[in-house]
């Protein structure tokens, strides 16, 4: 029986379609609408629900009615928590904050007032779940904001996690985690089949990382329920994505999982990685990874790409925001592919390759003026050909030479059936601040590592440096300006 203190409204699906805002139309075509509302008119944490009703007793009554609405009465400012809401665990739960005319109330769950007791805020154990429009702040440390342990399809929207809106300053206290994924390994391939999409929200101030997603597979970061329409988040960055609000490790953290897309964020200002990776076709693309310690550190996985990110600068790409060690840092995982990023400002190297990481393929790229190489295998300084031989990081792999020169045409040798790519020297890119600008021009090697190609028209042999790559996927180091004329000097 549903307690008369719950406001209850039968809706039809018609209703639903018109009141809902236009980020919720996939929830509704793909699950049953729902068809009960309950209204929040109770600020307390209360677990009695006679004469009001509180969020907590709102979600006791969704996990025993799948496909409730929880919205909020207006002028309902804040709920102000003691402890852990209980687990989410009937389908289709919609906690939103607006109220039923669907006029933003955006109440704060506030854990002002929170006993000792450690844990999340929400837990969601069920599918088709969506938290939006909710500001979660002040919640200690020991838990997440959000956590998704179960079910599929869930959505994380628009919601303001450890930083209120228009705040400028971190709280004195947050939870550790923003938003985490753990031990969800329920999703599959195919449009609106993931386990979670989080999209369109600010995630910042927590102690570790705004966005965890460990032993899970399928999640989205900045994706809605195709998984390709973008609607990315600010992370580690107060709402507007002006000034810094870093999370206490890593903006985004993928821990042994697999298929991970991470897109359209601006991830800024934390205290460790931007985005750090240790999983299987993880996809990194589109995000502004700046003023982080790394922009991206991948320590483990395979299969991962990484592709269009801006890496050292701010999202408009007019102004430095450097990283302040690597750009890119990759200690781990093979079969990893990097295009069309641009890395540039930050104070290591813009890409560095260590250990034994291998089949780094770094193509396509733009990287100039880090304090370190623009690449850089074994992130100690310039590598000469030669020198040092697998294994280890990228197999040493080579770059490639230029031996003869005529007009717009150039020769040289590289490793056997390598791609070599050629792009517009900046500086020195055997040196710090070095780079270069990628020219769209690539040719390959033969069995014998013998090559040529011809430049665009006004681009010489003294313009330009070279880039390997070996069928196996390992790349090699920005070939050094003055070393690649020798041969010719020499003649």
């Amino acid at each position: 029986m549903i307690p008369k203190s719950f406001l209850v409204i039968l809706m039809s699906s018609l209703l639903l379609a018109t009141v809902a805002a236009p980020w919720a139309a996939p929830r509704v075509a793909q699950a049953a609408p729902a068809n009960t509302t309950v209204v929040v008119d109770d600020s307390s944490d209360s677990a009695s629900c006679s004469g009001s009703t509180t969020l907590r007793c709102a979600i006791t009554f969704a996990n025993a009615n799948p496909f409730t609405n929880i919205r909020f009465a207006p002028g309902l400012a804040a709920v102000l928590l003691t402890g852990p809401l209980p687990t989410i665990t009937g389908d289709g739960t919609w906690i939103d904050g607006h109220d039923i005319s669907n006029g933003c109330v955006c109440p704060r769950l506030d854990g002002a007032f929170w006993g000792d007791v450690t844990g999340n805020v929400l837990t969601i154990n069920a599918s088709y779940v969506t938290i939006s429009n909710i500001i979660v702040v002040n919640t200690p440390s020991g838990g997440a904001d959000i956590a998704i342990i179960g079910g599929t399809h869930n959505d994380i929207s628009s919601d303001d996690l450890g930083l209120r809106p228009g705040a400028t300053q971190c709280p004195a206290f947050a939870s550790t985690v923003g938003v985490e994924v753990v031990g969800d390994n329920t999703g599959s391939a195919g449009n609106y089949n993931g386990v979670a999409y989080i999209y369109g929200d600010t995630i910042s101030c927590h102690g570790g990382s705004g966005v965890e997603v460990v032993s899970s597979n399928y999640v989205y970061v900045g994706t809605q329920r195709d998984g390709t329409t973008p609607s990315g988040n600010n992370i580690g960055t107060t709402s507007d994505g002006t000034g810094a609000a870093g999370n206490g490790y890593a903006g985004v953290r993928v821990a042994n999982s697999d298929q991970v897309t991470i897109r359209s964020n601006l991830i800024a200002h934390n205290a460790n990685g931007g985005v750090t990776v240790d999983g299987t076709n993880v996809d990194v693309s589109f995000n502004t990874l700046s003023a982080n310690y790394w922009g991206l550190a991948i320590a483990g996985g395979m299969t991962d790409t990484i592709i269009g990110n801006t890496v050292g600068k701010s999202a408009d790409g007019l102004s430095a925001l450097p990283n302040t060690h690597e750009g890119i840092f990759i200690s781990g995982g093979t079969g990893l592919f990097f295009s069309d990023n641009v890395v540039a400002n930050n104070g290591g190297a813009g890409i560095a390759v260590i250990g034994n990481a291998t089949q780094a393929l770094i193509e396509n790229n733009n990287i100039a003026n880090n304090g370190g190489l623009p690449i850089d295998l074994g992130d100690d300084g310039a590598t000469p050909n030669g020198s040092k031989f697998p294994p280890g990081p990228n197999a040493w792999l080579p770059y490639p030479v230029v031996t003869a020169a005529s007009g717009n045409l150039i020769q040289g040798t590289a490793c056997p059936n390598c791609a070599v790519y050629i792009y517009r020297a900046i500086g020195n890119p055997a040196q710090p601040r070095g780079g270069g600008v990628f020219l769209s021009i690539n040719t390959f090697a033969n069995g014998s590592g013998q090559w040529s190609a011809t430049l665009p028209a006004g681009v010489t042999a003294a313009d330009i440096s070279l880039t390997a790559f070996n069928p196996a996927g390992d790349s090699s180091e920005m070939s050094p300006r003055p070393q690649m004329f020798l041969p010719l000097i020499e003649r």
